[in-house]
């Protein structure tokens, strides 16, 4: 693994995107199939909600701009081989947007975040908020491109791009949608009508369970490309690594499932003491969710730096 000073900041660079493209995806889709259905006919609430989201989705939409050019000066300085300073040049950056496929999509990926930004300042009319949902899609979708599946060749390689622009779609939807989840619940109108609450929470269960079915048929697509084998999976970098991923959503699963089967039906709809006490502990379970899933995400930008391990069992065994 590379720690040099050159590897934690791409790793550092990386991971702070990857969150901040999975709270904006996240939340726009949380919006669009939970939040808008849950709160029509109540208009307060839903003023409160979109009030408070707009905000974080704004910030963290900035945030995963700011930290895409810098992705993208980094990976300049080294496809170049030059130090970051001497790479800040007008030559070298244009040749890397013009001439890469890093740097091709990064301007495609640039172009949908500036869209997804135009229809958030313009989201009253409905086709403007598909159009956001579509560009807030593509935006997590498109860093497929930027990773391992943006190399594979041939069939297999069309086949890793689609599991992987899935995968990252799905996990920006359970993540960042969790966010909002939190957000949600903590509205003093969502909070003393429990009806409310509970149907946003069953609706987010639903949007989870599917997210979660993509997640893990894309995941053994991409690890039978990049691993392998049982072997991959242990005796490389790369294959450890991704054991500590699958740990650490083996947990996540855990506490969805418990949030899904044992408090959500405590929830009643008339607000009592018991319902009250599950809510708060449904709230903590999802930031310990939240938690660990950018736990994932620094995971995954980690795994970016890494050969494949079916590369290196090659390589192994050429020898």
């Amino acid at each position: 693994m590379d720690w040099s000073a050159a590897g934690v900041p791409m790793i550092a660079t990386r991971a702070v995107h990857f969150a901040a493209t999975a709270m904006t995806v996240g939340s726009v889709i949380f919006d669009r199939f939970i939040a808008l259905p849950v709160l029509r006919g109540h208009a307060a609430a839903a003023i409160s909600f979109r009030s408070r989201t707009r905000r974080g989705i704004w910030v963290c939409l900035v945030l995963a701009v700011v930290s895409g050019a810098i992705w993208l000066l980094l990976q300049a300085a080294s496809m170049s081989g030059m130090p970051l300073k001497e790479a800040l040049t007008a030559d070298v950056l244009s040749t890397v947007i013009n001439e890469t496929q890093f740097g091709e999509v990064t301007a495609i990926r640039a172009g949908l975040a500036f869209c997804l930004a135009a229809c958030l300042a313009c989201e009253r009319a409905v086709t403007t908020q598909w159009l956001g949902l579509a560009a807030a899609t593509g935006f997590a979708g498109s860093l497929a491109w930027t990773g391992h599946a943006g190399s594979t060749v041939g069939v297999t390689g069309y086949l890793h791009l689609a599991a992987d622009a899935l995968h990252a779609v799905a996990a920006a939807a359970w993540i960042g949608g969790l966010v909002s989840l939190i957000t949600f619940l903590a509205i003093t109108e969502i909070r003393e009508n429990m009806l409310l609450a509970r149907d946003a929470i069953e609706r987010f269960s639903t949007l989870g369970i599917v997210s979660v079915a993509i997640i893990l048929l894309s995941g053994v697509v991409n690890a039978g490309i990049l691993v392998g084998s049982l072997h991959g999976l242990v005796a490389t970098e790369y294959g450890r690594v991704l054991t500590l991923k699958l740990a650490i959503f083996a947990v996540m699963l855990a506490f969805a499932a418990t949030n899904r089967f044992r408090l959500t039906p405590q929830l009643a709809s008339s607000g009592n003491e018991q319902s009250s006490i599950a809510l708060r502990q449904l709230i903590h379970n999802s930031a310990i969710e939240i938690a660990l899933g950018l736990g994932i995400l620094v995971i995954v930008a980690v795994l970016g730096t890494l050969h494949p391990a079916v590369h290196m069992i090659d390589l192994t065994t050429s020898w």
